[in-house]
């Protein structure tokens, strides 16, 4: 398992987004960012992919959480949420999560068709502020005392 976990973060480290995509003002031009802001305020649409497409990554790639350790599992949370900041994505987990959870929901990112953007942030929640089905559990869940 560990020779195919030392490949799998290799993997992820190749899907960073390339440095010639990141937005560098210099390089684009005030009609471009305009375009990009209507795409990005349109929201998701039919043309749009699924993370994964972008990244090159797929979830079938990652094992089971039962099927790793905790350190392994952190291993791999580490390096995909720094992947995810190298394509402006941001990821609203609580402090304190069970690493298993922050896996299981960082690895499902990938299947969600999200809004690619040069600059800024795309938020990314997983609580749909139902207490019953928080995803982060009874302990975890910050939206019991809304």
């Amino acid at each position: 398992m560990e020779k195919y976990l030392f490949q799998l973060i290799t993997d992820i480290w190749a899907a960073h987004r390339p440095e010639e995509t990141i937005f560098q003002p210099e390089r684009q031009s005030l009609e471009e960012h305009f375009a990009e802001l209507e795409t990005w305020i349109a929201g998701i649409n039919e043309d749009m992919h699924a993370f994964g497409w972008h990244c090159g990554l797929e979830s079938v790639q990652f094992p089971p959480a039962a099927q790793l350790t905790e350190a392994q599992m952190k291993d791999l949370v580490n390096a995909l949420y720094r992947m995810f900041v190298s394509w402006n994505i941001a990821t609203d987990l609580p402090l304190g999560l069970p690493v298993a959870t922050a896996y299981r929901l960082l690895v499902s990112i990938l299947d969600r068709r999200v809004t690619i953007v040069a600059h800024g942030f795309v938020g990314i929640e997983f609580c749909q502020y139902d207490p019953g089905n928080c995803p982060f559990g009874k302990e975890c869940c910050w939206c019991k005392d809304i």
